[in-house]
């Protein structure tokens, strides 16, 4: 792992992890990830200063080869502005905009204060269109229009995991995040900007993917592969969205499928107005592991009616990679892992992939503190954490531990000797793994790999086993950190046992939001 990487990933944690996300922040995420695109938000100062200092998100540097952070402009309302409106302050602010940076796309961002107040951000935009060089959007992003809390949808997440493992089929998988900002803004870029535009590239398909906060997982990487296997098999990739550019998304209704793992609703106005079909993959269920990765393939494939040309494209690609785990899988035959995870709708399936490289799990830690922390009753946590349990017992599994104090998890992998402990807790898995190295025990974490179970790569899965027999080849560092010589939170892990620390202060005002 590069020192930018662990710069990026230890301001990323100190900025995100105690803040309440706003439908703002979202769309300033979504166009960020257009190249050479700028959010200008309609509002107060203070809804866009927050913001400003998150680092550069993956997607910019590994899809858009952008080092820098993403301009974010305000149109700074102050008290006159409320009294009297906003329209005319926002006129400006995006005719400077347009002469001074020059962009390809303009996108307004409204928050609470002018949608209070009745400011008509559409008519500004439509006014001042063909005065600008620049495409421009409007999207709808006032906080209190998010009815996400009010809904419950992070329960929602909970009850639709394990609906996924239960087998039921997508249409009762939805995870309710379309009122989000993030997800308003796709659905905007793609009404806005695009139109028909007169023709249709013979078996093509647009990508929309995910990324943000991955910074060690190989972006680039994975849509190289998905191109490549693609056009073996016949099938031309239109747009990759976001990473893309304004031409980019303007050019999607000239593909004749979307394949969607975020906005629907995007797909379903491009399926109405372009006769476009659609794959979409909730909380990425059907395409999650091995199996999910020839599923993309084959799915793709069959709207095409390459049914035939997929499998054997499929068949060349899964020899070459058992070739490749062929001397991985005898290096390990011999030795065993522990693994602690947060229970996903990938879960089972990466542990199934696991497998298949040829860890044998001697210990799995189920650890839901990562979905507690963000709201999820402790009644949904339990049921997902003892379905989990059991299905990885059928799994072959035998031991299977639910939330332990992180001390505790630690003595238990070492009572088992395991010569290598896989920690993939959503965050803080660097900490952890050093916890783990403290007490002399061998520990990795995928993600800082760059291995990940939401993509979809064969690539990933040869560079995870390589790391894993890697790391039990490396020497164990012979390092005692003071840091744990104190008292530490083993639940709240790495935090310290304070009752001002920031997460207890943070998980005490989320209850009060959250009302």
């Amino acid at each position: 792992m590069d020192l930018t990487s662990k710069f990026y990933s230890n301001i990323l944690k100190q900025a995100t992890q105690y803040g309440i996300d706003c439908k703002v922040y979202g769309a300033i995420c979504a166009i960020s990830e257009i190249k050479n695109a700028v959010p200008l938000v309609h509002g107060p100062e203070g809804c866009a200063y927050y913001p400003r200092f998150f680092p550069t998100d993956a997607i910019r540097m590994k899809l858009l080869g952008e080092k820098n952070h993403p301009p974010i402009y305000s149109t700074a309302m102050t008290e006159p502005h409320v009294i009297y409106g906003g329209e005319k302050r926002l006129e400006d602010a995006i005719l400077e905009l347009d002469r001074r940076e020059k962009p390809d796309l303009i996108a307004v961002i409204g928050s609470c204060v002018p949608a209070i107040i009745g400011d008509d951000l559409e008519e500004v935009v439509s006014r001042v269109r063909n005065k600008i060089s620049a495409a421009i959007v409007t999207t709808p992003s006032s906080g209190y229009d998010d009815d996400r809390a009010e809904r419950e949808y992070i329960d929602d997440f909970a009850k639709n995991t394990l609906n996924a493992w239960n087998g039921k089929n997508k249409e009762e998988l939805k995870f309710g995040i379309e009122r989000c900002g993030r997800l308003d803004a796709m659905y905007s870029l793609v009404e806005q900007l695009t139109k028909d535009v007169g023709y249709k590239v013979e078996n093509s398909v647009n990508i929309d993917t995910f990324g943000r906060l991955h910074y060690y997982e190989d972006l680039k990487g994975e849509i190289v592969e998905i191109k490549t296997i693609l056009n073996r098999i016949g099938i031309k990739v239109n747009t990759v969205f976001p990473g893309c550019s304004v031409a980019d998304i303007k050019k999607m209704p000239a593909a004749e499928l979307n394949f969607m793992r975020r906005s629907e609703n995007a797909a379903k106005f491009m399926q109405k107005k372009y006769d476009m079909d659609y794959l979409f993959d909730p909380l990425c269920v059907r395409y999650a592991g091995l199996e999910g990765i020839e599923r993309f393939y084959m799915d793709i494939a069959t709207k095409f009616n390459l049914e035939g040309d997929a499998e054997e494209v499929l068949s060349k690609e899964k020899s070459a990679l058992e070739e490749k785990l062929r001397r991985i899988r005898e290096l390990l035959r011999d030795k065993t892992f522990s693994l602690v995870l947060v229970p996903m709708t990938i879960s089972l399936e990466y542990l199934k992939l696991l497998e298949f490289i040829g860890l044998k799990i001697k210990a799995l830690f189920i650890n839901t503190e990562w979905l507690e922390r963000f709201g999820t009753k402790k009644r949904y946590t339990n049921e997902i954490a003892n379905e989990f349990r059991m299905l990885a017992n059928k799994l072959g599994v035998e031991e299977v531990f639910i939330n332990l104090d992180a001390f505790e998890e630690v003595k238990k992998a070492k009572a088992r000797a395991v010569d290598l402990a896989l920690v993939d807790t959503l965050s803080e898995d660097e900490e952890r793994t050093m916890l783990y190295e403290h007490n002399g025990i061998k520990a990795i974490s995928p993600s800082l790999y760059g291995y990940s179970p939401y993509r979809i790569s064969y690539a990933m899965i040869t560079r995870l086993g390589e790391g894993i027999v890697r790391k039990i080849g490396n020497r164990l560092p012979r390092r005692k950190l003071l840091f744990f010589e104190h008292a530490v939170d083993g639940w709240r892990f790495p935090c310290l046992k304070d009752t001002l620390h920031c997460r207890i202060c943070w998980e005490e005002m989320m209850q009060i939001w959250r009302g």
